[in-house]
Protein backbone atom coordinates (compact mmCIF):
# COMPACT_ATOMS: atom_id res chain seq x y z
CA UNK A 1 0.00 0.00 0.00
CA UNK A 2 1.44 3.55 -1.03
CA UNK A 3 1.56 6.15 2.07
CA UNK A 4 -1.96 8.84 1.29
CA UNK A 5 -3.79 5.74 -0.86
CA UNK A 6 -5.93 5.77 1.75
CA UNK A 7 -6.71 7.30 5.24
CA UNK A 8 -5.57 4.59 8.18
CA UNK A 9 -7.47 3.38 10.70
CA UNK A 10 -5.00 2.31 13.61
CA UNK A 11 -5.81 0.06 16.56
CA UNK A 12 -4.32 -1.83 19.17
CA UNK A 13 -6.01 -3.39 22.24
CA UNK A 14 -6.02 -0.18 24.50
CA UNK A 15 -7.28 3.10 21.74
CA UNK A 16 -8.16 3.62 18.04
CA UNK A 17 -6.53 6.19 15.78
CA UNK A 18 -8.85 7.62 13.08
CA UNK A 19 -9.63 10.80 10.42
CA UNK A 20 -11.11 13.09 12.33
CA UNK A 21 -14.79 14.34 11.69
CA UNK A 22 -16.90 16.96 12.86
CA UNK A 23 -17.71 15.78 16.19
CA UNK A 24 -14.24 15.31 17.07
CA UNK A 25 -13.99 19.62 17.09
CA UNK A 26 -14.43 20.43 20.61
CA UNK A 27 -11.70 18.23 21.59
CA UNK A 28 -9.18 19.07 19.24
CA UNK A 29 -9.66 22.47 20.13
CA UNK A 30 -9.09 21.61 24.08
CA UNK A 31 -6.01 19.96 22.97
CA UNK A 32 -4.69 22.84 20.38
CA UNK A 33 -5.21 25.55 22.92
CA UNK A 34 -3.25 23.62 25.66
CA UNK A 35 -0.08 25.60 26.09
CA UNK A 36 1.70 22.93 28.20
CA UNK A 37 0.45 20.92 25.56
CA UNK A 38 2.90 22.67 22.70
CA UNK A 39 5.47 23.95 25.28
CA UNK A 40 7.96 21.39 23.08
CA UNK A 41 5.89 21.34 19.66
CA UNK A 42 6.83 23.77 16.72
CA UNK A 43 4.37 26.33 16.72
CA UNK A 44 3.50 26.24 12.71
CA UNK A 45 1.30 22.57 13.74
CA UNK A 46 -1.85 22.10 11.33
CA UNK A 47 -4.04 21.87 13.93
CA UNK A 48 -3.58 25.85 15.01
CA UNK A 49 -3.82 26.92 11.54
CA UNK A 50 -7.57 27.95 12.10
CA UNK A 51 -9.16 29.69 15.34
CA UNK A 52 -12.17 27.39 15.02
CA UNK A 53 -11.41 23.74 15.06
CA UNK A 54 -14.55 22.89 12.93
CA UNK A 55 -12.28 24.47 10.08
CA UNK A 56 -9.29 22.89 10.80
CA UNK A 57 -11.06 19.68 10.70
CA UNK A 58 -12.86 20.58 7.36
CA UNK A 59 -10.06 21.62 5.89
CA UNK A 60 -7.78 19.08 7.29
CA UNK A 61 -8.18 16.03 4.28
CA UNK A 62 -7.89 18.79 1.55
CA UNK A 63 -5.23 20.71 3.01
CA UNK A 64 -3.26 18.09 4.54
CA UNK A 65 -3.76 14.24 2.92
CA UNK A 66 -4.37 15.37 -0.18
CA UNK A 67 -1.74 17.59 -0.71
CA UNK A 68 0.45 14.47 0.87
CA UNK A 69 2.13 17.29 3.24
CA UNK A 70 0.53 15.08 6.39
CA UNK A 71 -1.81 12.49 7.90
CA UNK A 72 -3.19 13.80 11.25
CA UNK A 73 -5.38 11.23 12.95
CA UNK A 74 -7.27 11.51 16.09
CA UNK A 75 -6.30 9.20 18.98
CA UNK A 76 -9.47 7.74 21.12
CA UNK A 77 -9.64 5.33 23.82
CA UNK A 78 -11.57 2.30 23.48
CA UNK A 79 -12.98 3.11 27.12
CA UNK A 80 -14.40 6.21 26.10
CA UNK A 81 -14.64 6.10 21.84
CA UNK A 82 -16.24 9.59 21.86
CA UNK A 83 -13.28 11.30 23.36
CA UNK A 84 -10.58 12.31 21.88
CA UNK A 85 -7.57 12.83 23.76
CA UNK A 86 -4.58 13.60 21.20
CA UNK A 87 -3.40 13.51 17.64
CA UNK A 88 -0.83 11.28 15.99
CA UNK A 89 0.47 12.68 12.54
CA UNK A 90 2.63 11.12 9.58
CA UNK A 91 4.34 14.18 7.58
CA UNK A 92 7.84 14.57 5.93
CA UNK A 93 6.96 12.09 3.42
CA UNK A 94 9.42 12.14 0.20
CA UNK A 95 8.71 8.73 -1.51
CA UNK A 96 11.81 9.29 -3.41
CA UNK A 97 13.92 8.31 -0.51
CA UNK A 98 10.88 6.04 0.78
CA UNK A 99 11.36 7.99 4.30
CA UNK A 100 8.42 9.52 6.62
CA UNK A 101 8.37 11.81 9.61
CA UNK A 102 6.29 11.08 12.73
CA UNK A 103 4.65 12.96 15.58
CA UNK A 104 1.97 12.83 18.49
CA UNK A 105 0.69 15.31 21.22
CA UNK A 106 -1.58 14.22 24.10
CA UNK A 107 -4.19 15.53 26.09
CA UNK A 108 -2.81 16.87 29.45
CA UNK A 109 -5.13 13.85 30.58
CA UNK A 110 -3.67 11.33 28.35
CA UNK A 111 0.33 11.96 30.27
CA UNK A 112 2.21 9.30 32.19
CA UNK A 113 0.15 6.21 31.03
CA UNK A 114 1.87 5.02 28.10
CA UNK A 115 -0.28 6.10 25.42
CA UNK A 116 2.21 8.36 23.51
CA UNK A 117 4.16 5.43 23.56
CA UNK A 118 1.14 3.20 21.75
CA UNK A 119 0.48 6.15 19.47
CA UNK A 120 4.50 6.06 18.39
CA UNK A 121 4.11 2.27 18.01
CA UNK A 122 0.77 2.39 15.61
CA UNK A 123 2.36 4.77 13.76
CA UNK A 124 5.89 3.10 12.94
CA UNK A 125 4.03 -0.37 12.79
CA UNK A 126 1.60 1.07 10.11
CA UNK A 127 4.76 2.93 8.54
CA UNK A 128 7.16 -0.09 8.36
CA UNK A 129 4.23 -3.55 7.85
CA UNK A 130 2.05 -1.63 5.77
CA UNK A 131 3.18 0.85 3.49
CA UNK A 132 6.81 -0.54 3.52
CA UNK A 133 8.58 2.75 4.55
CA UNK A 134 12.48 2.39 5.00
CA UNK A 135 13.30 5.17 7.07
CA UNK A 136 11.26 6.47 9.61
CA UNK A 137 12.22 9.50 11.55
CA UNK A 138 11.20 11.62 15.16
CA UNK A 139 12.15 15.10 15.89
CA UNK A 140 12.23 15.77 19.83
CA UNK A 141 13.45 18.70 21.46
CA UNK A 142 16.73 17.94 23.54
CA UNK A 143 15.03 18.76 26.83
CA UNK A 144 11.96 16.89 26.33
CA UNK A 145 13.45 13.98 28.18
CA UNK A 146 9.58 11.81 28.60
CA UNK A 147 9.33 11.87 24.31
CA UNK A 148 12.80 10.95 24.07
CA UNK A 149 11.95 8.05 26.52
CA UNK A 150 8.85 7.48 24.48
CA UNK A 151 10.40 7.75 21.35
CA UNK A 152 12.73 5.21 22.12
CA UNK A 153 10.56 3.03 23.72
CA UNK A 154 8.51 2.90 20.73
CA UNK A 155 11.18 1.34 18.53
CA UNK A 156 13.55 4.86 17.02
CA UNK A 157 17.27 5.11 18.01
CA UNK A 158 18.48 8.64 18.91
CA UNK A 159 21.02 9.21 16.08
CA UNK A 160 21.29 12.73 15.47
CA UNK A 161 22.10 15.02 19.14
CA UNK A 162 21.80 18.52 19.15
CA UNK A 163 20.27 19.77 15.81
CA UNK A 164 19.34 23.45 15.17
CA UNK A 165 15.93 23.39 13.71
CA UNK A 166 13.51 26.38 12.35
CA UNK A 167 10.47 25.45 14.93
CA UNK A 168 8.36 28.90 13.98
CA UNK A 169 9.41 30.13 17.50
CA UNK A 170 12.21 33.31 18.04
CA UNK A 171 15.53 31.32 16.74
CA UNK A 172 15.91 27.59 15.95
CA UNK A 173 15.67 25.31 18.85
CA UNK A 174 18.03 22.18 20.19
CA UNK A 175 16.31 18.88 18.84
CA UNK A 176 17.38 15.51 18.87
CA UNK A 177 16.91 12.84 15.50
CA UNK A 178 15.74 9.76 16.01
CA UNK A 179 15.72 6.82 13.34
CA UNK A 180 14.22 3.71 12.46
CA UNK A 181 15.68 2.19 9.27
CA UNK A 182 14.70 -1.00 7.67
CA UNK A 183 17.81 -3.54 7.90
CA UNK A 184 19.29 -3.78 4.36
CA UNK A 185 19.13 -7.28 3.27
Amino acid sequence: MKLFGEMPYLENDRLYMREMQEGDAKDLEAIAKDRAVYIYLPTFLYEQKYDDASEVIQHMRKECFETRESILLGVFLKENPEHMIGIGEIYAYDEAKNKASLGVRLAKEAWHKGIACEVVSLLLGYLVDVVEIRTVTAHVMTHNIASQKITERAGLQKKFFGLWEDWGREGPVLVDKFIWKKPKK
